[in-house]
């Protein structure tokens, strides 16, 4: 929140910002409604300015004694204790402010040692806390370095001993205060500097401990995948032993479960069944001579996708069978030997 809240015509907003940018560079903060954005609330925003508000400076003029929204405000600060007042132009008054000192501060004159300026100054330091600032507001105009390091002495705690240093160093070893100049100019680029390598090294980190939690879980999804490659080889060989195709060249690799007798005869039957159905009807057509080009597409898709997935299955559990045959042969021989 601001020090000061300025209260004014908007017809005399250039000379408002004048007086604004005067007073922030002394250091103290200034609000007024330049910076309320469209759609706010225009009324609550000036309350909680004027609340937060140390002191309420009023530029009186022909146009903002017409103001309501000037007079409220101005009632506010007075009734606080906390009212300067100052004519941009001779205008009368309203009547309940005429007892608040107002002289016309003339065009220009704001940011001199002109004596109406100095005296706004003046009431201000008394709001704030600040006594300085006249006195501060002086030395700038016919300053010496005697004079400024008396103002050192008296206000150590200002807000304005940063420039009043820089003044002293300025008055004292002219080329000093650009050498001074130069090397803050070099210090703000090396804290920016240092600020985006900071801000790339954060981001770096963050990068590599990314990168290292996806190996860490890349590395466990493969430690899960060939735990289970090895149990799947192990039950595949288990398999095998159970159907008697213990060598890879009896052509029983790869048959897993589905050579059990009754599961495979099963699924072998239901898949043929399945592709007679699914290719008699746009066979039937074709026979009858109704068919057309989606009857044979059909035809071909039941063949690829059903029948001769039947007939490998057949195939195996036939070889199976055989396979089983010889190894029941061999076993009697061994025994009758």
């Amino acid at each position: 929140m601001a020090d000061i809240f300025i209260s004014y015509s908007r017809n005399d907003r250039d000379r408002c910002t004048v007086i604004r940018d005067i007073l922030e560079k002394l250091k103290v903060s200034v609000w007024f409604d330049a910076g309320i954005g469209a759609g706010s609330s225009f009324d609550r925003e000036i309350e909680r300015e004027i609340d937060a508000a140390k002191a309420l400076l009023v530029l009186w003029t022909e146009e903002s004694v017409e103001s309501d929204w000037v007079r409220n405000e101005a009632r506010t600060g007075k009734e606080r204790s906390g009212l300067i007042a100052v004519q941009l132009r001779p205008c009368t008054l309203p009547l309940e402010f005429r007892a608040v000192q107002a002289d016309v501060l003339p065009e220009g004159a704001e940011g001199t040692d002109n004596a109406i300026w100095l005296g706004i100054l003046e009431r201000v330091g008394e709001l704030l806390d600040r006594p300085g600032l006249v006195e501060y507001t002086r030395l700038k105009e016919k300053g010496n370095v005697a004079g400024w390091k008396s103002w050192l002495a008296r206000y150590p705690k200002d807000p304005l001993v940063p420039d009043v240093i820089d003044n002293i160093v300025e008055s004292a070893m002219p080329d000093m205060g650009q050498q001074l100049a130069g090397e803050r100019a070099k210090r703000r680029g090396m804290e920016a500097e240092l600020a985006e390598l900071s801000a790339a090294s954060k981001a770096q980190s963050s990068e590599v401990a990314t990168n290292a939690r996806e190996l860490v879980r890349l590395r466990r999804e493969l430690d899960q995948a060939e735990s289970g490659q090895q149990e799947a080889e192990a039950e595949l060989i288990r398999f095998r032993e159970a159907a008697g195709g213990k060598n890879k060249g009896d052509g029983l690799s790869g048959l897993g479960i589905v050579l059990n007798d009754k599961i495979a005869i099963y699924l072998a039957a239901l898949l043929w069944i399945v592709a007679i159905r699914f290719i008699w009807e746009p066979l039937n057509q074709l026979i009858k001579g109704y068919g057309a080009l989606g009857d044979v597409f059909w035809i071909a898709f039941g063949i690829i996708t059903l029948a001769v997935p039947a007939a490998l299955l057949t195939i195996k559990i036939l070889r199976k069978r055989k396979a089983m045959l010889r190894e029941e042969e061999r076993l009697a021989q061994t025994a009758t030997d």
